[in-house]
Formats: structure tokens, sequence, C-alpha cells
């Protein structure tokens, strides 16, 4: 039961929150332009319902084009208004019969439930495809008129087009300082959240929106600023490690307790972060960075004191803590060096000449891109199609549940004797996902919204009866608010969203006060449907959590099997691969964090209630645990130097621990009580004592990470059910 209150919680919360950050006043003022004009000509030509017809399709195309980022974003307004048009013609025509009805507003379902798979901007195109389908499907028009019809939605929807991409001349790289500002403002508070939190690790997804950014570039720009970009781009990922490694050799020293070292990396973490914030506000500002003297000083002044202290360490003949403050130290300069060198690279597209000489050039080209945001080819999408057609597919799943609701939706519509039909599978279609929270969610919004909104205007307009100039205003200014609240609050979007849609449809006749009683039928049956079906036929996150959780840890088994192997043959590994294999790792993370975290949202008790077993607090733990063993591994290829010495006996310890990891994955899937550890402990303190002495602080700094990583990987075993060393062979079930 509590788990159902706090869900409850969540879903009126979510509902009602509103992210200011995530208000798009200028996107709405320009979509806001792109309807605009096909109502003012069509008024001003007196052709006012063919303006109103291409105003859908700028509708559409400007709720597209808040996705992508320049041509992306262009591409999928051209797709969304094609689909639109293509609806709006097949609609008109046939959608008012019955049958056919009934039938195309299945296969539409179907065909945007898959699209979930392809991502955002897909599913986007889908949805405003059924949309466009079941608003059109009122009106019944010869195929002449109906082809006119999708003609102007077509005409608006390029509108909209011509709107994003007449501005590129006028602006100079205002997605990539905007991504990289962002981007530089969230490392700059996580350096300096350090101190507070050692151990902290950033957010998978902390900086997810930079890449798809800097994969589309200001088509208008200048390429030696463009390669200056790139280049800071690729600086956070070796920010994201440094800090990462720093954060480590923080919690070390703590542990000895060097309150002095300790001081000193603070003092370290804080100047970072100040200039990190000043490179933040410069890329934003379009100026090179200035008011640095002072962290400058702060830095320098850290640096030095952490190098006498390594020194002194030395000279006292005590190896470990002598190990321990070379690798502050070094893990220190390391970031210092990098933080320069992003300084440098912003005053670049500030006009302050040539790309200088980057010592991190190198490594930041070899950076491969993020998993999961490649561009895919005409052949991945189709074979990325085969693999979802299958009861497997999440997307399947959700594309069929999708396309019997709206057709039960579509068929009690049309014989329900209640105006304006088409609200049932709109509703159906906006808060039917693929997952049971953002269902409820989208549910309690959409419900609250359309109620306030479409009851609100309906009165409004049948009482006042506008004329048409009060109307287009009244539209124009619903559609900027739409948009401006779209990602900050979904309640109140709905509330402009469903204003927005009786106002259109009031250019073909004021409406009556009782329609909206209609409609606010319509909307709760909608919502009460697409929840029903959800339930009946529902694809539980309880279901597939603990195989993203096993997922989670191979990832992270081939992740770590990789960096140990570089310590063992420093020569032999691929950095592109070893950045791949963390990368891969990272979107593993965020996957099953996101999983679990849905998982735990859902109406009925999670505990027990899949396959393996896992609970709640299983599955909090092995993320737990997954947290620490990933910062023993990015602390250690953070240390790794390409040509330092080899280390041949930490072979046997990657290929343990490798064996241990596909044994707690195998348990996640199958249940606890299968199998054995293999003896970790035992290897790793051999090969500390082995490195203790005479071998450089490289040694101490992979017997100090190896002993947080066998701790991570027995507390996984632990938490799985695997036996201790010497019961048993982990292979063995």
């Amino acid at each position: 039961m509590a788990n159902k209150a706090w869900s409850a919680r969540s879903v009126v919360r979510d509902a009602l929150s509103v992210d200011r950050s995530k208000l798009a006043a200028g996107a709405g003022a320009r979509a806001a332009l792109g309807m605009a004009i096909p109502l003012v000509v069509g008024a001003a030509t007196g052709q006012l319902l063919m303006g109103v017809s291409a105003s859908v399709g700028a509708l559409s195309g400007g709720f597209a084009s808040l996705q992508g980022t320049y041509r992306s974003r262009a591409g999928v307004i051209v797709a969304a208004s094609g689909g639109m048009a293509l609806s709006a013609f097949v609609g008109a025509s046939a959608g008012h019969l019955l049958g056919p009805g009934i039938v195309l507003t299945a296969a539409w379902g179907f065909a945007a439930g898959i699209l979930v798979a392809f991502g955002q901007a897909a599913t986007v195109v889908g949805l405003q495809s059924v949309v466009g389908l079941v608003v059109f499907g009122q009106f019944s028009l010869g195929p002449g008129e109906a082809a006119l019809q999708g003609a102007l939605v077509l005409a608006g929807g390029l509108l909209q087009t011509l709107l994003v991409v007449a501005i590129w001349p006028l602006r100079r790289f205002p997605a990539e300082r905007k991504a990289l500002s962002q981007a530089y403002g969230v490392l700059a508070s996580h350096a300096r959240s350090l101190a507070g939190s050692p151990g902290r690790l950033l957010e998978p997804l902390a900086l997810q929106g930079l890449d798809a950014t800097m994969r589309d570039p200001q088509p208008l720009g200048e390429a030696g600023d463009m390669v200056a970009y790139r280049s800071l781009a690729d600086q956070t990922e070796r920010l994201r490690l440094e800090l990462a490694r720093l954060s480590q050799a923080r919690q070390h020293l703590q542990e000895a307790g060097d309150e002095g070292g300790v001081r000193d990396l603070d003092a370290v973490t804080r100047a970072a972060g100040g200039l990190l914030d000043r490179v933040a506000d410069a890329i934003g500002s379009g100026h090179a960075p200035s008011g640095l003297e002072a962290d400058r000083q702060q830095l320098r002044e850290a640096l030095s004191h952490l190098d006498l202290l390594a020194r002194r360490s030395g000279d006292d003949g005590s190896g470990w803590n002598e190990a321990l403050a070379r690798e502050a130290r070094d893990a220190a300069q390391a970031l210092a060096g990098t933080v320069r060198s992003v300084v440098r690279l912003a005053g670049v597209p500030a006009g302050k000449g040539n790309l200088p000489a980057d010592p991190g050039a190198e490594l930041a080209s070899l950076v491969p891109r993020r998993p999961g945001t490649e561009v895919l080819r005409l052949g991945d999408r189709l074979e990325m199609l085969r693999a979802n057609l299958t009861l497997g597919s999440e997307a399947c799943r959700h594309a069929i549940r999708l396309a019997g609701t709206l057709a039960l939706a579509a068929g009690v519509s049309h014989l329900v004797p209640l105006g304006h039909g088409y609200w049932l599978p709109m509703t159906v279609m906006i808060v039917l996902k693929p997952d049971f929270a953002a269902t409820a969610s989208r549910g309690v919004a959409r419900s609250l919204g359309t109620l306030v909104g479409a009851a609100l205007v309906t009165a409004v307009l049948a009482g006042l009866r506008p004329g048409p100039d009060a109307l287009i205003g009244l539209t124009v200014g619903l559609y900027w608010a739409a948009i401006t609240l779209l990602f900050a609050n979904y309640a109140a979007f709905s509330i402009c969203v469903a204003s927005l849609v009786v106002a259109l449809l009031a250019f073909t006749g004021q409406p009556e006060v009782a329609l909206a009683a209609d409609r606010a039928v319509y909307t709760l049956g909608g919502g009460f449907l697409a929840l029903v079906a959800y339930l009946a036929w529902p694809t539980w996150e309880r279901a597939v959590v603990a195989e993203r959780l096993a997922t989670l840890v191979e990832t992270d088994a081939r992740y770590g099997r990789a960096v140990l192997a570089a310590w063992a043959d420093p020569s032999g590994p691929d950095p592109a691969r070893l950045q791949r294999a963390r990368l891969e790792a990272r979107l593993a993370r965020s996957n099953a964090e996101a999983s679990v975290q849905r998982w735990l949202s859902e109406p009925s008790s999670p505990r027990g209630g899949n396959g393996a077993g896992l609970s709640p607090e299983v599955a909090r733990g092995v993320l737990a645990a997954v947290h620490r063993y990933v910062r023993g591994v990015l602390a250690l290829h953070a240390a790794l130097v390409p040509s330092g010495p080899p280390h041949p006996e930490v072979a046997e310890l990657a290929s343990q621990v490798e064996e241990a990891l596909s044994a707690v994955a195998r348990n996640l899937r199958t249940g606890p009580g299968h199998g054995c550890l293999p003896p970790l402990r035992s290897t790793q303190l051999a090969l500390a004592g082995g490195e203790g002495e005479g071998r450089g602080p490289s040694a101490s700094v992979l017997a100090t990470e190896s002993d947080l990583i066998v701790d991570a990987v027995d507390t996984l075993g632990h938490l799985v059910g695997l036996r201790p060393p010497g019961e048993g062979l982990a292979s063995t079930p």
C-alpha cells in the first residue's frame, strides 16, 4: 500500500509541477508566427477556412520543431507535416465511415506505436499523424476536397520549416553554444560538489543533449568555429573522467587522515568549478572568458601544495602515503591541464584567433559517439523495425495495445450520440504510453487540462461570440502558450491545447455550451479507456527490470575487463575501444536506473513481482554496488598511462572479475542461489602485496582501486546469493 500511495502522489506531483528551466517562449513565438500567417492571409483573402486548414499543418510543424537541432529539426517538421497531410487526406476521405474509420484508426495507431522504438522525434511524428486522422475524420469530403485539405496542411508545415531555416544565417551557433554552456555549467557544479559529496559520480544523462547537438552542426557556420566547438564537446568527456579520478584520490586521502591534502584537493575542485563556470558563461554569451585570475591563482597554489605534499611524503620513507600523495597530485594536475585547455578553446569562437594547440586533442579525437546516438541509415531502420515486430518487443506490445484501444475508441465515437466524437480517440492517443507511470501521469494531466481548458473556452466562445480577428488572436495566443509550456508542465500544456482545438473548430461554427459537457465526457472516457487498456494487457516494468540490471552488470564487466587488461598490457588496448566501453556502461546504467524507478512507481507491490524474485532492496543494492565498482574502474581508466609499465599479474584479476559479474548477471535473471564467487579477495591481496614496493605510484593506484572493485563485486555476489569462494565453481548452477 505504501508503494501505491507513493505512486499516486508522484502522479499528481508530476502533473502539477512546473520546470521553469524548460519554458520555451522563444520557440513558442516562432511557432505562433507560423500559425498566424495562414490565418491572417486566409482572413484577408476571404478564404479563412483554407487558412485554418493550413494553420493545422503549422500547428503540427510547430510542435515537431521542438525536436532536433538544425537539419534534423527541419527533417522532423517535414516528416510530421507530411504525416499530418496524408492523415488529413485519408481521414477526410474515409474516416467518417464506421468500418473504414475503425480500420484506419487501428492501422495508424499500430504504426505510431511501433515508432516509439525509433526515439522521441519519431514518436512525435506518429502522434501528429494519428491526431490528424481522427480530427479530419469528422469531415466527409470528396477526393478532390480531401486532397486540397492535405495540401493546405502540408503547406502550413512547410511554412514552419522555412521559418526554422530562415533564422540559421541570423544566429551564430545558438544550439551549440546553449548545449555546451549547459554542459560546462553542469560540470562546474559537479566539480564544486565533490568537496561535500566524495565518491559522487555525475548522473549518466547529465550531458545527454550535447552529443546530439554536435552531430547536427550549424549548416552555415564557419568551419574553424565548428572545430573549436567540437573540441570543447570532446573535452567534456575528459573532464568527466578526470573528476571521477580526483574524487577517488580525495576519498583515499580522507581515509588516510590527510586533512591537508583533502583541503588542497577541495581547493582544486572549487577553482576548477569557478573556471568552468566562466567557460560556460563565455560560451553562452559568445565572448572570451574573463575574470579568471582569482580561480587561476587558487588553482596554482593548491597544485603547489599538493606537489610539496608528494615530495615530502617521498622523503619520509612511508611508501603508502607517498603513493596516495602522488596520486592526488597527478589527478589534480591532469584536471588542471584539461581545464586550462578548455579555457583556451573557449576563446576561439569569440574571435581570438586560430585553434590553439591542445595537448589532449589526440585523445579527444578518439572519443566515439555515445551509444544510441548514431544517425541510422535506411537499412538500419528497417533492421530495427524487423527486430521490433515481435511480442517480445515493448514497442510492438505498445503498438498492438494502442491499435486495439484506438479502434474501440473510434467505434464508440461513431456510435455514441455526442458531438465531436473524435475527442475520444484523440485523448486515448495522447494518454496511452508504453509504461504505466507515463500513462497514469499523462491521464491525470490530460484530464485536468482538458476539463478546464475545453470547458472554459467553450463557455467563453459560446457567450461572447467573438469575430474572426479576435478568434485569430485567441488561437495564436493559445498556441504560443502551449509551445512555451510543453516541456515545463503537461497539465498547463493540456489546458492550452484543449482550448486551442476548441478555438480552431470555432472557425467552422461557434460552439454551443453543451459541447463542453460532451468533451468532458470524452476526455474522462479516453483517459479511463487508456488506463484500462494498459491494465488489461500491461507491459509491467517488473517483467524486465531484472534483465536491465543484468545487462548493466554484464556491460560493466566488459568495461572493467577492458580497463584491467589495459593495465596488464598498456601498449595493447585501443583508447577508442576503452572510451566506447565506458559510454556503453554509462548508457546501461541510465537504462537500469530508469527501469528501477519505473518499476517502483507501478501500482502493484514490486516485492517478489518478477520471475527472478527481485526485491526493491536488492535492486537498490545492486545499483549502489555498481556505482562503487564504476568509481574504481573510472579511476583506473583515468590513471592509465599508455607508455606506463605493464602489470601482467592483473590479467588474472580481470578474468575473475568478469567471471564473477557474469555469475551475478545470471542470478539476476534466474534468481538467487546459483554458483559461487571466484577467490577475488585473495587474488587482489596478492596483487596489492606484490605491487606495494618499488614499482612507482601507479602500483598503489592499482592496489587501492582494485580493492574497491573487489569489494563492490563481492557485495554484488552477496546480494544475488552467490556462495563465497571455495564452496563450488562460479560457473556451476
